[in-house]
Formats: structure tokens, C-alpha cells, sequence
């Protein structure tokens, strides 16, 4: 980090999205109003990271600032992956697995922009890590089920890309906690979501959450289904249409991207999935030349001039990179898999599937990429660790080692909760 920023200054740090944020939070830090440059009220953005950067912009120092917090976070992230995981498998194994989070290169990549990816990963991880206490049936049941609440939420004041994830948590939670338990959550969640649906209503006659949605709709889904159909690039197609994006209501746009998406369902599904594998196995190795000013931009371009082969003899090293940290991402895509297959039984492990599931499909589409992995990475390692941890300890599905701490039913899992050194 000291390197890049002696190399480029605040440039290395910054990513095209994190001007925004920077605006909206200077608007906060001089009239606490939320709004854009041209004073039109901000609704594609949420408040969560702005506001965590009005300190710093009151500071003059708002780069400086956001790095010294996201240093934080990843601090938060490790040690929360560590009691995560000696929950489910080992201390040792615990060990590794806070080792290679703070060691992934895309979680170490954003953790160095002034971006919200590192906040947004340790809401989830306090989610996470709440809910499975309260699966556990651990004491102060009632605390516990607020914060899973409170941090979820705050997760999607943060990046709004969760909030579909909420209604889903809300659904299993009567499944698998107390009904009571499940209540209360559900209650927490609707009181903290809606201040910011009123607001959207007061200011702008938008009753939805943030507009990032239906623009994501129209401009990414939409537009990439319009591209294929006129056969051109769907960046120049997201140009043509992003006039009418920025001039009709939001829920008009959304309307005309689904329309597009139900056009050519089959061809959609397809640029959809494809964004998934990007986001999954894009390593991002770009990234850290581009920070120290030695890549040299025009990938896309060579792609489309000479192809595959026009690339690697134009860029060697920036392919050989990618393809070596992409092979090595393989386990943390085929062992969490195995894991939900084997530990289907434990809610424990279902919940950290489920959210590494829903990140990668969230990113998947015309945006996905390397970015998008992130918040997903604690729990793709958490849940290749207990494949691992299992395969070596004889631990497979419902027959039970000496030491073992994952598999069996509900009754088991607060069993195991009871004896637990934790």
C-alpha cells in the first residue's frame, strides 16, 4: 500500500465508483443532505458507506481515512472467519482459513480501494456469525437475533445488492429457529429497512429502496439482450439506452428491462451465467500492475482485433498471472459445493452456502467480475474447510468422529453447541 501510494499518490486507491461516494459523502459533510452534484436527490446510491466517509471528508483526508477503516474491517473479517470456522472444524484449520483470507488477492485488492467491499463482507460475516449462534440456541437468544438482524440490514445500507437476500433470510428463519425467534427478526428487519423507502417517497415519489435495481435491469440485463439482438458491443448499446434511463421513472425502466430479459430468456440466462464464472474465477491479477502503473490498458480492444492469441503475446505475463490464480480459485469454487451436498443437515452450513450462493448469482450478468467475489470469499473458505477438515478427521455426513463438529440434525447442532470450548 505504501509502495502504490508513493508510486501514484490517491490514484492506485481509486476505482471509478468510489467518486461517487466521495461526492455523495461531501454533500453530507457540508449540508447533510443527500443528494448528487446537480442537487437532484441520490437514489442508485445507499447511505451506509457515504456516511463512513464524512469523518474523513470533514478531515480533508478522505483516501487516507477510508484505507485506515478498511484495514479495520479486514482485521474484523479474519478474526471473524477464525471463530467461524473453530466453530465448524478446528482451531488449527481456523487458523489456515484466517491465513488465506487475509491473504486472497481480491479480498487484499478492495480492502486497498475506497470502496465499500470490505465493510459490506464484515456485515455479512457478523450476520452470519450471529445467526449461527442463534441456531445454536446460545443464551441471550433475543440480542443475538437483533444484531443478525442489525447487521444484515446494515449490510444492505451498504451495498443495496443484498436486499433480496433479506426477504430470503426472514422466509428460513421460520424454518429453522423458534417462531418467536424467526418474529422478532423479521420485525427488526421490516423496522430498519423502511425509514429508507419512506425517505426515497418524500424526496423523490420513489417507493422502492434504491434504483440501482431497476437500472441494473434496463442497463446491464436489458442491454445486454438488446446488444446480442443488433449484434453490437453491449457497453455501445448500455450508451444508447442510458439516456432514457436517466430520464424515465424508475419503475417504467424496470418494467422495459424485464420486458427485454422475457425476450430472449434463453439467451439472457446465458450472459447471466457467464458473469457468474467471471465472478467466480476472475482472479483479478490486473488489478496490482494497474495500481503500480505498469499495465499498460487495451486488453479488450486486442481481444477484439486479433483474439485470444493477440492477447497473450501482447500481455504474457498479466495471462500467465490470470490463468495461475485462476486454477488456484478451482477449490474454492468445487469444495464449497461439495460441502453443501454433504452437510445438508447442518443449518449451519446451509446458511454459509446459501449466502456464497446468492453473492455469486447476484454478480453474475454483463457487471460480473472479480469485484463481486469478494464478500462471497470468507464463506467459500469456510466451507471448503470443513470438506477438508471432514475428509481428513473420517467425518462423512451422519457417521460421527470423536472430535467432530459439523453434520447431524438440529437437535445435534445445539448438542454440540453445549459442549463447545467457545
Amino acid at each position: 500500500m505504501t509502495s502504490a501510494w508513493a508510486v501514484g499518490g490517491t490514484s492506485p486507491f481509486l476505482a471509478p465508483d468510489s467518486w461517487t461516494y466521495l461526492k455523495v459523502a461531501g454533500h453530507l459533510a457540508a449540508d447533510f443532505v443527500f443528494q448528487r452534484d446537480s442537487g437532484v436527490p441520490e437514489l442508485s446510491r445507499t447511505p451506509g458507506y457515504p456516511l463512513l466517509l464524512v469523518p474523513g471528508t470533514l478531515l480533508d483526508a478522505p483516501v487516507l481515512y477510508a484505507l485506515a477503516l478498511n484495514l479495520l474491517f479486514v482485521a474484523g473479517i479474519v478474526l471473524l472467519t477464525y471463530d467461524l470456522a473453530r466453530r465448524l472444524t478446528s482451531q488449527r484449520t481456523a487458523a489456515v482459513c484466517a491465513f488465506v483470507v487475509a491473504l486472497e488477492p481480491t479480498l487484499m485488492t478492495w480492502s486497498m480501494k475506497v470502496m465499500p467491499e470490505a465493510l459490506f463482507t464484515l456485515c455479512l460475516l457478523v450476520f452470519a456469525r450471529a445467526a449461527i449462534a442463534v441456531m445454536e440456541d446460545r443464551p441471550v437468544l433475543t440480542k443475538v437475533s437483533l444484531l443478525a438482524a442489525a447487521a444484515l440490514c446494515t449490510a444492505t445500507y451498504v451495498k443495496p445488492i443484498v436486499y433480496p437476500f433479506v426477504a430470503v433470510s426472514i422466509v428460513a428463519a421460520f424454518f429453522i429457529v423458534r417462531p418467536r425467534t424467526a418474529t422478532l427478526f423479521a420485525a427488526c428487519c421490516v423496522t430498519l429497512l423502511a425509514p429508507w423507502h419512506l425517505r426515497n417517497y418524500a424526496v423523490a415519489g420513489y417507493a422502492g429502496f434504491s434504483t440501482i435495481m431497476e437500472r441494473a435491469a434496463y442497463l446491464a440485463a436489458g442491454a445486454s439482450v438488446a446488444a446480442e439482438r443488433a449484434r453490437i458491443p453491449t457497453a455501445d448499446m448500455r450508451q444508447r439506452m442510458l439516456g432514457r434511463a436517466n430520464a424515465v421513472a424508475p419503475a417504467q425502466i424496470r418494467r422495459e428491462g424485464l420486458a427485454l430479459i422475457r425476450s430472449d430468456p434463453f439467451g439472457y440466462a446465458v450472459t447471466h451465467a457467464k458473469g457468474m464464472l467471471r465472478t467466480l474465477f476472475d482472479p483479478g491479477a490486473l488489478e496490482y500492475p494497474r495500481m503500480f502503473g505498469t499495465y499498460r490498458e487495451g486488453a479488450a480492444a486486442t481481444v477484439r482485433a486479433g483474439g485470444l492469441p493477440a492477447l497473450v503475446r501482447a500481455y504474457p505475463l498479466e495471462v500467465a498471472a490470470s490463468v495461475v490464480l485462476a486454477v488456484a480459485l478451482l477449490p474454492l469454487v468445487i469444495l464449497p459445493a461439495v460441502a453443501a451436498i454433504r452437510f445438508r443437515r447442518d443449518p449451519r452450513v446451509i446458511l454459509l452456502a446459501l449466502l456464497a450462493a446468492y453473492l455469486i448469482v447476484a454478480g453474475g450478468g454483463v457487471p460480473g467480475y472479480h469485484r463481486f467475489r469478494v464478500p462471497a470469499v470468507p464463506f467459500l473458505v469456510l466451507l471448503s474447510a470443513t470438506v477438508v477438515y471432514t475428509s481428513r478427521n473420517g467425518i462423512f455426513g451422519g457417521r460421527r468422529h470423536p472430535d467432530a463438529r459439523l453434520g447431524g440434525n438440529r437437535d445435534d447442532v445445539r448438542s454440540l453447541a453445549r459442549h463447545s470450548p467457545a
